[in-house]
């Protein structure tokens, strides 16, 4: 388990500074979007009284912030994959 780890600080340690950048500004928008997406669910609970509307936007929010996690990561390792490639 140890060594797994250390395998994978060692590659992402190797990524260049585009490709880092890309994955760290796409990491915090998606911080942002969940956490708008959970003020808005805990606002919408205790204020609202469960309004369906902000329940949908909330869950759709909380589903793109993952979404937009997820694309930040693979993309900046693509791109640094091509990168280093050609």
């Amino acid at each position: 388990m140890n060594s797994t780890f250390k395998k994978i600080v060692a590659t992402m340690s190797g990524i260049g500074k585009l490709p880092r950048q890309i994955i760290m500004h796409g990491v915090q928008a998606a911080t942002g979007v969940l956490v708008i997406a959970l003020l808005l669910y805990f606002i919408n609970k205790n204020i609202y009284n469960f309004d369906y509307y902000i329940t949908f936007l909330s869950y759709e929010m909380a589903s793109t912030g993952l979404t937009l996690f997820a694309e930040a990561i693979i993309g900046g390792l693509v791109i640094d994959y091509f990168i280093k490639k050609g």
